[in-house]
């Protein structure tokens, strides 16, 4: 009788060796994703990183709070060193922070300094380093938002670069930082029972 070949183990302790990585075991990491950087990358627990994300500690440590899902093709992380004058010494390192449950969709780049809670940056945004995206917000697909950008909290951003700015939900009925929670949630449910067979 033919042995059954091994499945390859899907999980971060069988990952090659990079950049100072602390998980949890409820942590689903791709081993198609790639993570390089000298600084440590912490990733919180019940996250998901699909296939080929690109999270980046070269130019500061990354943090991604507790059940957050960023999606494939995208990049987390400074891509770049900060800008510095000629004369100045060098610049301090610049990291990036993804509060709990926050949506990274396909192909995005988020190079910002922080992302609140429950903020979803839709496919093909570009949120340029150092910027500060509050809790709640949405940052449209193929929006640009530049360098420095500051959102504040339950902002949609869509149109081109610092276009059209709405606030989302104020004095309506239906909460939809509720409703976004709950969404978030339900899709974390459904890529881990898809992913791991449970």
């Amino acid at each position: 009788m033919a042995t059954r070949p091994a499945i390859p183990n899907r999980s971060s302790a069988s990952r090659p060796a990079g950049p100072p990585l602390q998980s949890t075991p409820t942590t689903l990491i791709s081993a198609s994703a790639t993570l390089v950087g000298g600084y440590p990358i912490t990733l919180g627990p019940k996250s998901i990183i699909q296939i080929r994300a690109h999270l980046s500690s070269a130019h500061g440590p990354l943090t991604i709070g507790e059940a957050c899902i960023i999606s494939e093709r995208t990049s987390i992380g400074a891509l770049s060193p900060p800008p510095q004058s000629p004369d100045a010494s060098p610049a301090p390192p610049t990291g990036t922070t993804l509060g709990p449950c926050v949506l990274i969709e396909s192909g995005a780049v988020v190079e910002a300094s922080s992302v609140g809670a429950y903020t979803i940056v839709e496919s093909g945004a570009k949120v340029g380093r150092d910027a500060k995206i509050g809790t709640g917000c949405k940052i449209s697909s193929g929006v640009e938002l530049g360098e420095g950008a500051v959102v504040e909290d339950g902002v949609v951003v869509w149109g081109s670069g610092w276009g059209k700015w709405r606030s989302e939900g104020k004095g309506k009925s239906l909460d939809p930082l509720a409703v976004r929670r709950a969404w978030v949630g339900e899709m974390l449910e459904v890529l881990r029972r898809g992913w791991t067979g449970k």
